[in-house]
């Protein structure tokens, strides 16, 4: 199992959609490559990548990655997965339990779903962008796909709510406020080698596995592209 950092890494997501990487990086056992989310490359790998810091996130020129799931040569494959590695608090409350999985994590309340995990912040606009086309796919009610998104430039959770409700936000969301929600961040930061700029994606199979990630702001089309390829490999 990855340990997680004992400093958290707060300091990557003060900025909209740029931030700057103070913390520790430590080299994972998962290979990265990129690869485009038009519908007709999707499949198409191309060159190794990583996420630098002091990076700006452009709308127009998104950046998405493809986790590998070959195994690790440099790590004991016998190593025991861990459950309820974390239990992260909704906005209203609610647990959700993350368990670690070989190359992803499983959410225990949504597994057999594609789920999109998102980090973005309340005053970045291709954030803001992405609002209305996440509501739009959460309206289509698609009973296997859950979307989960937290708020990372430490807006208030009260505010968070009334910003929710301003813009009619219906799927979850999560705040940095709570502890072990920021402890999740630092996690994901390790796994997906993560500069923070925002907005970034997580999306992850039915099973578990971690198939894409993607830096920057992306459209309808994208969204539901990544969706329908993930929800095939139920």
């Amino acid at each position: 199992m990855i340990k997680i950092l004992n400093t958290v890494l707060l300091a990557l997501l003060l900025t909209a959609c740029g931030s700057d990487n103070k913390s520790e990086t430590k080299n994972l056992p998962t290979e990265k490559h990129v690869e485009t989310t038009t519908p007709e490359a999707l499949e198409e790998l191309a060159k190794k990548t990583t996420y630098p810091p002091h990076v700006e996130t452009k709308q127009e020129k998104p950046t998405t990655a493809k986790v590998s799931t070959e195994k690790p040569t440099n790590k004991d494959t016998s190593e025991k997965l861990e459950k309820n590695l974390f239990q992260l608090t909704t906005l209203d409350g609610q647990i959700l339990h993350v368990d670690e999985a070989k190359d992803g994590i499983i959410f225990q309340e949504h597994k057999g779903k594609v789920v999109f995990l998102l980090f973005f912040g309340y005053r970045c606009p291709p954030c803001l962008g992405e609002i209305p086309v996440l509501k739009a796919l959460t309206n289509e009610k698609h009973k296997d796909l859950a979307i989960i998104a937290m708020e990372v430039q430490r807006l208030p959770s009260n505010q968070l709510k009334l910003f929710q409700k301003e813009k009619g936000i219906n799927y979850t969301l999560l705040s940095i406020e709570d502890e072990k929600n920021s402890q999740f961040i630092s996690y994901i930061g390790q796994r997906a080698q993560w500069g923070g700029s925002i907005p970034f994606l997580v999306a992850i199979n039915p099973h578990g596995e971690v198939k894409v990630v993607h830096v920057g702001g992306m459209g309808s089309n994208e969204f539901k592209t990544i969706y329908e390829k993930l929800a095939q490999e139920k």
